[in-house]
């Protein structure tokens, strides 16, 4: 005769059997790393996060290799760290990389990265961007001014001929500045980054199109002074845009 089987108890939870189960913890992620880059002659800033499918994970050497490599096209292989008595080369770019915070790298530090050969062609053209850039900027800020100017004008600070030589001055003002940006956008269009600066190529498309805008504004701005000038007829003290018999009268002659 076969003897039955009763059901089979499993352990309770509270057993001394689960003790050694421990349930998954998700931990919060690493605040971001922002830190300097010393490069031979040239610096950048950089700012390390984790992603958003990186949950727990830590700011490590694999996240400085990806973001070196996207902002100077160096490849990790050949990438070497220097901090300050601590040096690394070719770093881990799997899960288990070491973090940065437990070599003691903190906001604001300074990381010399050194390469083996010139696997960097466009660092000139990098030093040009820069510098238009700068160039830019203080276009922009001479754009603000003159904007400002402008409003002053229109809100009746100047009068009379006061106001119509204010006018045609910011006039002029404005295409010398459309005629810089307008070089500006040449100098960048002539630079050449490698296929592998996906930084500089992104960091190029964007300053061109903010310059683009710029030149838009001074171009309406321009254009909106001209016709003022037009209606009041003192254009003709520039240059004779209109023959003499269909000018208006001194009486008529004023802004209006």
């Amino acid at each position: 005769m076969s003897k039955s089987v009763g059901p089979i108890k499993l352990p309770s939870l509270t057993s001394k059997y689960t003790q050694f189960i421990r349930p998954r913890q998700l931990t919060d992620d690493e605040p971001p790393l922002k830190l300097t880059i010393v490069h031979g002659r040239r610096q950048f800033k950089i700012c390390l996060k984790i992603a958003d499918n990186e949950n727990g994970d830590r700011i490590s050497m694999r996240h400085l290799a990806e973001m070196i490599s996207c902002e100077t096209g160096i490849p990790p292989r050949d990438q070497k760290f220097y901090y300050k008595d601590v040096s690394w080369q070719n770093p881990d770019m799997g899960p288990w990389s070491p973090a940065l915070r437990d070599l003691g790298i903190k906001n604001g530090d300074k990381i010399h990265l050194v390469a083996f050969h010139a696997p960097f062609p466009d660092y000139t053209d990098l030093s040009t961007l820069d510098d238009t850039e700068k160039k830019i900027n203080g276009l922009v800020k001479e754009l603000r001014c003159l904007f400002y100017t402008l409003h002053g004008v229109h809100e009746g600070y100047k009068e009379g001929n006061n106001q119509l030589m204010a006018l045609n001055r910011l006039k002029q003002g404005f295409e010398k500045v459309k005629t810089s940006l307008m070089s500006e956008i040449q100098v960048l269009n002539n630079l050449h980054f490698d296929h592998r600066n996906m930084f500089g190529q992104a960091r190029r498309r964007q300053i061109v199109d903010s310059t683009q805008r710029q030149i838009d504004k001074c171009t309406d701005a321009a254009t909106a002074i001209f016709h003022k000038l037009a209606q009041a007829h003192y254009i003709a003290n520039v240059g004779r845009i209109y023959p003499r018999e269909y000018r208006l009268t001194a009486s008529a002659n004023r802004f209006c």
